[in-house]
């Protein structure tokens, strides 16, 4: 009986002190009144706004990694060529016709530029009154000619793949005919026509051309290029020297050179009107191509320019409207 009476008394104050911890304590302010506990009511905790998550970025495929090709080994390769380049040093060189020989080689050249030299020459045939130019046994026919005087190997362009021949025929008293041959499309083909070609001893190619004025039978000038162009305009013509001035004065009068003033003769010199008096002398230096205009030069050095005009009829020029021999007295035929 002790024992429950114990047990009772444990549960009891057990019971006590549990509702002790579940009642809450009043609070008595100090006037005395007894004040309600007041109730607070639980405030929710707004939750932390989520932003929306960011679509990832798409990944950029990745381009699979192609291994470099291996160089390819080229077979070693020869040294270019050094391109042929003829020899043009010797040129130009001038061949003069025996006339005694019917036929002959001239030249050993490489014409066309192909590495190999051709031969180059001549055959002349009284029967067909025919010249003949050879190259390599190439026949290039001059039909109606008299005699070859004489061909001239020569480079006039060098922007051409090849050098040009100028076969010289003299057509009978003293009527040249100069004309142009050269390779072209594997042959030889003729190209421009000139008169009198000739090679002077600088090198230079000159066109003699005829004049027949003042007792000048003809004058030259230099040319140049395929088609043979002058390189002036004026015909220079043979002028005495000072020392033939000098010391052979009477035999130039006798043979028209200088010649002899009868009347006076309107000119110009310096670029001035004037007049050359009647009993002077002069000698003819040049002739323009016009063929109105001649240069004298006086005894004493001066250079006059004089007007001319040519008489189809007569055959003959005129200065100042007289036939040139009445103008001069001394002037002989050009032969």
């Amino acid at each position: 009986m002790k024992k429950i009476a114990v047990f009772l008394m444990c549960f009891v104050m057990l019971l006590c002190t549990a509702c002790a911890e579940s009642k809450p304590a009043e609070v008595v302010p100090e006037g005395g009144e007894k004040t309600e506990p007041i109730a607070v009511e639980p405030q929710e905790t707004p939750a932390p706004e989520q932003n929306e998550p960011e679509p990832a970025a798409e990944a950029e495929p990745t381009a699979e990694a192609t291994p470099e090709p291996e160089p390819e080994t080229e077979p070693p390769t020869e040294a270019p060529a050094t391109p042929y380049t003829p020899d043009l040093s010797a040129l130009p060189i001038e061949y003069r016709i025996d006339w005694d020989r019917k036929e002959g080689t001239m030249f050993t050249y490489d014409v066309d530029f192909d590495g190999e030299a051709e031969k180059i020459s001549y055959r002349l045939d009284e029967k067909e009154n025919a010249t003949y130019i050879l190259v390599d046994g190439e026949s290039i026919a001059f039909p109606g000619s008299c005699v070859l005087d004489r061909v001239i190997l020569v480079d006039l362009d060098p922007e051409t793949p090849w050098v040009n021949l100028l076969v010289v025929i003299d057509m009978a008293s003293d009527d040249y005919i100069t004309t142009e041959v050269h390779p072209e499309n594997g042959a030889f083909v003729k190209g421009v026509e000139k008169e009198f070609i000739s090679l002077s001893s600088d090198g230079r190619l000159y066109s003699y051309e005829r004049t027949d004025l003042l007792g000048t039978k003809d004058g030259a000038r230099s040319v140049s290029g395929e088609k043979l162009e002058p390189d002036s305009e004026w015909l220079e013509v043979y002028t005495p020297s000072e020392e033939d001035l000098k010391t052979n004065r009477d035999g130039l009068i006798e043979l028209g050179t200088l010649l002899h003033l009868k009347r006076a003769v309107n000119c110009r010199i310096d670029g001035k009107p004037t007049t050359l008096k009647k009993g002077s002398y002069v000698y003819m230096t040049r002739f323009h191509e016009s063929r109105m205009i001649v240069e004298v030069r006086t005894e004493d050095g001066r250079t006059a320019l004089i007007s001319v005009d040519y008489d189809p009829n007569e055959y003959s020029y005129l200065i100042g409207g007289r036939d040139q021999n009445k103008v001069f007295d001394n002037i002989f035929y050009a032969d």
